[in-house]
C-alpha cells in the first residue's frame, strides 16, 4: 500500500470518530497501522512490535503510546459508538482496548483495499 493512499484512508477512517490530525493520538495510530500493514503478525506482540518502536522514535516509554492508543479508543467510543461498534463487526459492551482498537482499524483497511 502507498503511504500517501494509507494516510488518505487512515484519515477517512479516524476523523468520523473526532480523532483528527491535530491530535497527538492521530500519528502514533498512524505510526501503529504503518507497522501493522509492513507486518500483519506484529498484533501478536503489540507491546513489543508496536509500541517500542514508536516510543524509541519519540523518545518516550512503550506505556506513553499504549495511553494515547487506549484514550483514542475511549474517545471514539464516546463521540461515535455505532460507528466502533461497525469497525469492530461483534458486539462491544463499551470502548475497545488499545489493541482491540488497532486491530480493528487495521481490518477496516485491509477490507477497504
Amino acid at each position: 500500500m502507498i503511504v500517501s493512499e494509507l494516510s488518505t484512508q487512515v484519515n477517512d477512517l479516524l476523523r468520523p470518530m473526532g480523532i483528527t490530525r491535530n491530535l497527538s493520538a492521530y500519528s502514533i495510530l498512524c505510526q501503529c497501522l504503518e507497522l501493522v500493514c509492513e507486518q500483519e503478525d506484529r498484533l501478536q506482540a503489540v507491546e513489543k512490535d508496536i509500541y517500542t518502536p514508536i516510543a524509541d522514535r519519540r523518545g518516550c516509554e512503550p506505556k506513553a503510546i499504549q495511553s494515547a492508543v487506549r484514550r483514542a479508543a475511549k474517545g471514539a467510543w464516546l463521540t461515535n459508538p455505532e460507528y466502533v461498534q461497525q469497525l469492530a463487526g461483534y458486539p462491544l459492551t463499551g470502548a475497545p482496548s488499545a489493541v482491540q482498537f488497532i486491530e480493528m482499524l487495521y481490518n477496516a483497511l485491509v477490507r477497504a483495499v
